[in-house]
């Protein structure tokens, strides 16, 4: 895979170089990846490196700071260009204007993984909006599964959040582009606290944060690279079982991890300006295919909204 980046000093941090760091031309590069490098490094030397690692996603950009969403410079990258070759990665180290779902603050930290891609199925996708998201989930959960020194399970709060012992560690994003009945582009944004956990204020819908590197037991932390390289492989190997029709599989995944089945919980709209008012509750019984939750005495499928979970169960 190749790696590009305007500073070789971090990047080579992040992931072990099996060739050492070259400036290099934008104008040696494809014109699809010359748009997106200067774009997106914002016209500083550019650097190539390379890792002795395969993958359907090539290349990555890392950038130390991003003072702009790379998930939503993706979104209008993919809207200038008619054709894409491969899945694009962009990784950065913090940032600024970073969100996540309904455009809500993701504070971005130093030490942390925030990771967009680009994909471009070109096909049709059974359940494409909510494919990519169980793609997404699915991907972080397994990671943190892999991570045998974390102390605690990774869950999913429905829809998008990623949790481990009840606080939140991560959330994913996607936006899906879709003419007709083919899914044309996929964009895919990941925020993972790795060494440390944003400060922000918990809500009756908003967990306590905390990072990876707070629930390890002992004294030996992970570093970024021996996540963010098993997250990648775990995001290629559920993208090609969506490519692959597969999509119960990933979908089952997702339910087994999900936080709510079997919780009382209640339903609050979620409108962009004003308090949420309380629309349902009930006792969540199971997840539809399309991500709609089906609660014990209410005669309609949630679809939508914020959720407070009002009591567990016993088991």
């Amino acid at each position: 895979m190749k790696i590009y980046t305007d500073n070789p000093g971090y990047a080579g941090q992040i992931l072990d170089l099996s060739r050492p760091w070259q400036p290099i031309s934008p104008e040696a590069l494809s014109p699809e990846i010359q748009l997106l490098a200067g774009q997106l490094m914002e016209g500083n030397i550019l650097y190539e490196g390379l890792i002795d690692k395969k993958s359907i996603f090539n290349p990555l950009f890392i950038r130390e700071f991003t003072p702009f969403s790379q998930f939503d410079f993706l979104v209008q990258y993919s809207k200038q260009v008619k054709k894409i070759s491969t899945g694009f990665l962009c990784f950065s180290g913090a940032g600024k204007k970073f969100h996540g779902f309904r455009n809500r603050e993701w504070v971005s930290i130093p030490g942390n993984i925030h990771l967009s891609i680009l994909l471009e199925p070109r096909k049709k996708i059974n359940h494409a909006d909510s494919a990519f998201l169980i793609l997404a989930a699915n991907a972080v959960v397994q990671t943190i599964d892999s991570l045998n020194r974390v102390n605690g399970q990774p869950q999913i709060k429905w829809v998008n959040d990623i949790v481990v012992n009840n606080q939140k560690v991560g959330g994913v994003l996607v936006q899906t582009q879709i003419q007709g009945e083919i899914t044309d582009r996929v964009i895919i944004g990941i925020g993972l606290n790795v060494d440390e956990s944003p400060k922000i204020e918990s809500d009756p819908f908003i967990l306590r944060t905390t990072a990876i590197n707070h629930l390890v037991q002992g004294s030996e932390k992970y570093a970024l690279a021996e996540i963010l390289w098993p997250l990648i492989v775990n995001l290629e190997r559920n993208y090609m079982v969506i490519m692959n029709d597969e999509y119960n599989k990933l979908l089952n995944e997702y339910i087994s991890h999900s936080m709510l089945p079997g919780q009382y919980i209640e339903v609050f709209s979620d409108p962009r300006e004003g308090e949420s008012q309380k629309t349902d509750e009930g006792m969540v019984t199971s997840i539809t295919e399309n991500l709609e939750l089906l609660l014990q005495g209410v005669d309609h499928p949630i679809r939508k909204g914020r959720i407070k979970v009002k009591k567990t169960n016993s088991s």
